[in-house]
């Protein structure tokens, strides 16, 4: 794939702990990596987006309670939710 020289900043305690760990004094393969993971969730995220609302154009919208019920479900796998890494 072609590769665009650019100039990114990036904060001075996240080069020098990727330095420590053995990245290297070159990041870009890292930068790069990162980049193509979060332009992939944005990606999926847009079809996700675009899903759903060809479903509710075709069902309705979800009831408030479902919305309720999937949100709290998410946090508590992210962890969100009260006693478990609340702080």
């Amino acid at each position: 794939m072609a590769k665009r020289k650019i100039t990114v900043t990036v904060d001075e305690q996240v080069v020098e702990q990727a330095q420590a760990l053995g990245v290297g004094p070159s990041l870009s393969a890292v930068v790069n990596d990162a980049l193509v993971a979060h332009v992939d969730r944005l990606a999926r995220r847009a079809a996700l987006g675009e899903l759903l609302d060809s479903w509710d154009g075709r069902l309705g919208p979800v009831p408030e309670a479902d919305v309720a019920a999937a949100r709290a479900a998410f946090d508590e796998l992210d962890g969100v939710a009260t006693g478990r890494g609340a702080a």
